[in-house]
């Protein structure tokens, strides 16, 4: 631990995070034999300093630290290297609290949710991804955080970031806060169409970031599951497209969230079942399972690809009379 680490130890909420600041601030000093009697010598000043201040920490109110915290980032000197640094110290102590719901609430409740505007729009990229993070932990499992989000219209500036920025990271966690924001969330999953979201998540598929990727096609099927309409936009927005051109490339470990996804859209969805068989994914699925057989690493990616056949396999609601054309041209064999 640096002297700096000392001297301004990070507020401690609880006891765990006592226990652990005491354990952290003495692991130089223990003794390599903890049955040796000679660790039990008395406590020492750097000790007992490093323990007031401990439990001194534990009386600081959150509400305070963050009002703190809310004027560090906006009193900081911008394009200084100093300014970065107190936004940045500043920030990362928000990310901290805005973890526990009921201090995320106090958060908005101070107008915290003022800074963001300002962080979002920094040419650094740490104070855009570390603020991204944070509209994310605000909004996470939390209705009253993802109504303060909304009210603020921060989605559509959110949507840039994931669509246009050009640090990965930054698009990485500005995808976390589109999920922590919309998921389970009506109102934001109409905003999400309303600012052609679900075009940005189609664009996201085809990111060199794997990261990116992956995280789009679960959000994907996250809100298909929630609300099945929404399968109606991302089809006509070109998704079984890109997902078709995304297995026909080098297999990688994306392929099972993407046949994932595929499953969740085509599930009881006639438009999507039909676009597939019109790109002939049949041919590509057989091909693929053929590939993996025997694999057991890819066990469940070989799974997703057979039910995707099996949905494939029946027949357009209300027309059995194609059903023994549409078995032949689904069967695997000769593949």
């Amino acid at each position: 631990m640096s002297n700096q680490e000392q001297s301004n130890p990070a507020p401690v909420k609880n006891l765990k995070g006592l226990l652990r600041f005491c354990m952290e601030a003495t692991r130089s000093e223990d003794a390599p034999n903890s049955s040796n009697p000679e660790i039990f010598e008395a406590m020492t000043e750097d000790r007992k300093k490093w323990l007031e201040e401990a439990l001194t920490s534990m009386t600081v109110s959150p509400v305070e630290r963050m009002q703190l915290c809310v004027k560090s980032i906006e009193e900081a000197v911008p394009d200084t290297e100093a300014g970065t640094e107190q936004q940045v110290q500043a920030i990362t102590e928000l990310q901290d609290w805005a973890e526990d719901l009921d201090i995320a609430g106090d958060f908005i409740k101070i107008n915290g949710l003022r800074v963001v505007p300002k962080l979002l729009s920094s040419e650094v990229s740490e104070l855009r991804w570390r603020c991204l993070e944070l509209l994310g932990n605000i909004a996470q499992n939390n209705p009253t955080g993802q109504t303060a989000l909304l009210t603020l219209k921060l989605l559509p500036a959110i949507l840039m970031l994931v669509d246009t920025d050009p640090n990965p990271l930054v698009q990485v966690k500005a995808l976390y806060a589109v999920s922590c924001l919309v998921r389970s969330n009506s109102e934001a999953q109409l905003q999400l169409m309303a600012y052609d979201g679900l075009s940005v998540l189609v664009r996201a598929l085809h990111s060199e970031e794997e990261k990116l990727r992956m995280k789009a096609t679960f959000l994907m099927s996250a809100i298909c599951n929630s609300n099945p309409a929404l399968k109606d936009s991302l089809v006509e927005a070109g998704v079984i497209e890109q997902l078709v051109s995304l297995l026909k490339e080098e297999h990688d470990s994306s392929h099972e969230h993407i046949l994932s996804t595929m499953l969740t859209i085509v599930a009881d969805h006639a438009t999507a079942q039909k676009k597939c068989r019109g790109l002939d994914i049949p041919t590509l699925l057989c091909q693929k399972i053929r590939s993996l057989d025997g694999q057991d690493q890819f066990k469940e990616e070989k799974d997703y690809a057979e039910q995707i056949l099996e949905v494939l396999n029946q027949p357009p609601r209300g027309d059995t009379a194609t059903s023994a054309g549409t078995n032949q041209l689904l069967d695997c064999d000769g593949f």
